[in-house]
């Protein structure tokens, strides 16, 4: 299988826009990847002695997080026949074993919107997946491939009988793996789109149809963690800002934020591959949206108010180079780029048929180059 490697950073937590700090970890290749400050310079100074210990709540082993990964089946409550909004705006999810869910006629006729026979959101946001049950099998998979990329589900301490929300949870696969490792913690999902489970999943669960950028009906300084992934392609910087401000509302004095996100970038790829992911950034600049704030997280946590603000960066292989990982990760990022191949081809000015032959080429790319994209983890802590 092969081997991610990650290196940490600090950021100074009186200035938004100080210089951090690095620790370069190698892996069992010793190829090594080191993060570096805004001014281009590496820096090799140790994190401080502040920095939380790393947590281990959620870690498994690599290989039954990407069997998980490879054999994952549908399991999502939610599909394109089966699924419920509620219609109250803020709805709440019991565990129930007799609940019924309504089909798709059910819901009301501007509940979904329809493109190339995929389901999305039909709302203000900016993002731009679909939210179908291909999609959901999509997003389970992508889980076990970032807990075992990362070799944990989270980098922050949870107190015994803590409490944690998942901003933008989707199909609440996350929120579920944690739950059910973690009895004693209360778990929150919230999404824009009700796409998580309905009538299975943890007791010590509960879901909520909700935008984090409308703010969440949880009141203030009750969570001790806030946890949020992969909200890049539909944030911009100002969504980014109003994220922040309702993570660090809802937290307790002394509570975590931990956001996760990969870099609209590959680096090490074929020209194919810069090509279709430049167009790629291109399509969502069109929208407002700049991929390349993931790499500033840390800056924008200490503005926002974080203390204790820390960087790890992981270098996940792309193709089967990579072993298990690196093929894993490869295939998720086709299944994202086939979904995208209509934006890509109204920014491109070309038919989709010219993209599909573009993104076909960067398969044989892949087998050539040992490409790697950048996940970005960026942790803070609310002040006591």
């Amino acid at each position: 299988m092969g081997t991610s490697h990650s290196s940490s950073r600090t950021s100074k937590d009186s200035s938004a826009g100080s210089s951090g700090q690095h620790q370069t970890y190698s892996g069992s290749n010793n190829s090594k990847y080191s993060s570096r400050n805004n001014s281009g310079i590496a820096l090799d100074r140790q994190p401080s002695s502040s920095s939380p210990h790393p947590s281990t709540h959620g870690n498994g082993s690599h290989s039954s997080s990407l069997q998980k990964a490879l054999s994952r089946r549908r399991s999502s409550n939610r599909t394109e026949s089966s699924s419920s909004h509620g219609s109250a705006s803020h709805s709440h999810s019991h565990h129930h074993p007799s609940q019924q869910l309504p089909s798709h006629q059910e819901e009301g006729e501007d509940e979904f919107k329809w493109h190339n026979g995929r389901r999305y959101h039909n709302t203000s946001s900016l993002y731009m997946l679909p939210n179908d049950s291909q999609e959901v099998d999509r997003l389970h998979m992508q889980h076990y491939i970032f807990k075992a990329a990362l070799d944990k589900n989270i980098h922050v301490p949870i107190p015994d009988n803590g409490r944690v929300i998942d901003f933008g949870c989707g199909p609440a696969t996350w929120t579920m793996d944690m739950a059910t490792d973690m009895s004693t913690i209360n778990f929150v999902g919230v999404d824009i789109s009700p796409i998580y489970p309905t009538a299975i999943f943890p007791r010590n669960c509960n879901f909520y149809n909700e935008d984090i950028l409308q703010g969440v009906s949880q009141p203030d300084g009750v969570f001790d963690v806030v946890f949020q992934r992969n909200v890049t392609c539909g944030f911009t910087f100002e969504h980014w800002q109003k994220a922040m401000k309702e993570a660090y509302r809802v937290l307790k004095p002394g509570g975590y934020y931990e956001c996760v996100e990969s870099d609209v970038t590959i680096q090490g790829a074929g020209p194919q591959t810069n090509l279709v992911f430049e167009q790629l950034r291109m399509s969502m600049a069109v929208r407002n949206v700049d991929p390349s704030i993931v790499r500033s997280l840390d800056r924008l946590m200490a503005a926002a108010g974080f203390k204790e603000v820390y960087v790890k960066e992981y270098a996940i292989p792309v193709g089967e180079w990579g072993g298990k990982v690196g093929q894993l990760w490869k295939q998720n990022m086709f299944a994202i780029l086939d979904t995208v191949q209509p934006h890509l081809a109204k920014t491109a000015r070309m038919n989709e048929g010219q993209v599909q032959d573009i993104v076909s080429a960067m398969h044989q790319e892949t087998n050539s180059y040992k490409a790697h994209q950048i996940v970005y983890v960026t942790y803070g802590r609310k002040p006591l």
